[in-house]
């Protein structure tokens, strides 16, 4: 849509993280024609691994469904790597793709 119009206002909503996928500027002056909410899922990734690491401490590995063809996991991913190295936890990536793409715990 943004590439389509850019004087009719777009409204987001449940986007990840809006600046990094380049819907806008940035989360303070977004600019353009386009606004709406963030999950801002990246920033709350290592407070949600810190977390879980007080509730079970003798956690060291994690598995962590996601589906990497979505461009909003991406960071997500990154920032939930670096933040479990900091508390000890090895991360154990779980690919969740469409019917079309199945992952590894789906081919034949």
């Amino acid at each position: 849509m943004k590439v389509a119009t850019s004087t009719i206002p777009i409204v987001f909503s449940g986007i990840g993280d809006p600046v990094g996928t380049g819907l806008v500027d940035s989360l303070r002056r977004p600019g353009g024609n386009l606004t709406g909410l963030a999950n801002l899922n990246t920033q709350l990734v290592g407070k949600r691994l810190e977390l879980l690491k007080e509730t079970v401490p003798g956690l060291t590995r994690l598995a962590v469904i996601w589906n990497p063809t979505n461009p909003g996991k991406l960071p997500e991913w990154q920032a939930a790597q670096a933040q479990s190295g900091q508390l000890g936890i090895e991360l154990l990536s779980m690919e969740a793709r469409t019917d079309d793409e199945p992952g590894p715990f789906w081919t034949a």
